[in-house]
């Protein structure tokens, strides 16, 4: 499930993210294994979207929730061509009509591509 009109993207049928969302909510999921809400925290299970598989990441700042990181995994990409990847995330919300960084009045939803890591993902950062 997923509204981007309000911030919300169910990685799974029992874990909502959206506006408003804390570590201490995370804490009390069946997700938590004594991670650090300081760090980025990576969830162990694919999630599914769509028909679609990503690995998803949560980073929280002051125990809020600040981003939500999704790297999809359908096709594999190799080092060198992580920059493909972006592209892909790019034709991905293009089918959700998002094309660039889209604004919201709780974030914003953009592909990016870090060069420093070499890693690309669609982010969701919230206000």
């Amino acid at each position: 499930m997923k509204d981007f009109e309000k911030g919300l993207v169910g990685l799974y049928d029992d874990l909502m993210i959206g506006p408003g969302y804390t570590f201490e909510d995370f804490k009390k999921s069946r997700y938590f294994c004594n991670q650090d809400g300081i760090l980025i925290v990576d969830l162990e299970e694919k999630v599914y979207i769509d028909g679609r598989c990503y690995l998803a990441c949560l980073f929280f700042r002051n125990g809020a929730i600040y981003m939500l990181s999704l790297i999809c995994c359908d096709r594999k990409f190799s080092e060198i061509d992580e920059p493909k990847r972006k592209a892909f995330h790019d034709e991905i919300l293009k089918g959700y009509g998002i094309e660039g960084k889209q604004e919201y009045s709780w974030g914003s939803i953009s592909s990016d591509y870090d060069s420093r890591g070499n890693v690309s993902s669609i982010n969701l950062v919230y206000n």
